[in-house]
């Protein structure tokens, strides 16, 4: 599992030989990605190599952390230790706790069965798109900043402001509250103040015949 948009040009001859000796072996690989990825020319070339030697790669919204699980066994996480200021994280820990690793697999599984298939030989980048611009949709909605919707998704700031303007010109909206509105009638999104469900009149309590006590 890969979060962030396009890959690092320096990662992909290393991680790009290890996944195809495995392929080579038989072994059957998964690999997920955001959706962001796919508007990347470099990541789509290696991608389309490593299908068509056997790998299935889909594209999701939001992923957690980086992940690698082998033979459902082993799973392999960033170390998230504390370090300086400035200091990127390059080491990575080993789990083979069963249930630990139970766990992450069926995390795993959840996030591989909703995530979008990814087949670089096709013209799906208008798709994808559509589904990013539906992420952004709905982190908006929540109430969040460009940064943070940016940050999540694994685009830049300044291409999640593009996808923003051209939300709102697709929907005629010259504001973000107008374009809450507007998506909010056109279903998009979840309207934050729904009717409230019609109640019966309150009513007054019946009196009793009963003599009241003394």
């Amino acid at each position: 599992m890969l979060p962030s948009g396009a890959r690092p040009c320096h990662a992909f001859p290393a991680a790009r030989a290890i996944v195809l000796r495995l392929l080579d072996r038989g072994v059957r690989t998964r690999l997920i990605y955001q959706h962001a990825a796919r508007g990347d020319l470099v990541t789509r070339s290696v991608i389309r190599e490593l299908t068509h030697r056997g790998a299935e790669v889909r594209t999701g919204a939001e992923l957690i952390d980086p992940l690698i699980v082998y033979d459902r066994q082993a799973v392999i996480l960033p170390d998230s230790s504390p370090r300086g200021p400035g200091t990127r994280m390059t080491e990575a820990v080993t789990v083979d706790d069963p249930a630990m690793v139970a766990f992450t697999c069926g995390a795993f599984e959840n996030l591989w069965n909703t995530a979008t298939p990814f087949s670089p030989c096709t013209k799906d980048i208008p798709n994808s798109f559509d589904d990013l611009k539906m992420s952004i949709v709905q982190l908006m909605a929540m109430g969040h900043k460009d940064e943070l919707v940016a940050r999540r998704l694994g685009i830049s700031v300044r291409t999640c402001r593009r996808h923003v303007a051209e939300i709102m010109d697709e929907i005629k909206a010259t504001s973000r509250f107008q374009a809450g509105v507007n998506l909010t009638r056109a279903g998009l999104v979840d309207d934050p103040f729904p009717a409230s469900q019609s109640t019966p009149a309150r009513t007054k309590p019946e009196s009793s015949s009963a003599p009241a006590d003394d």
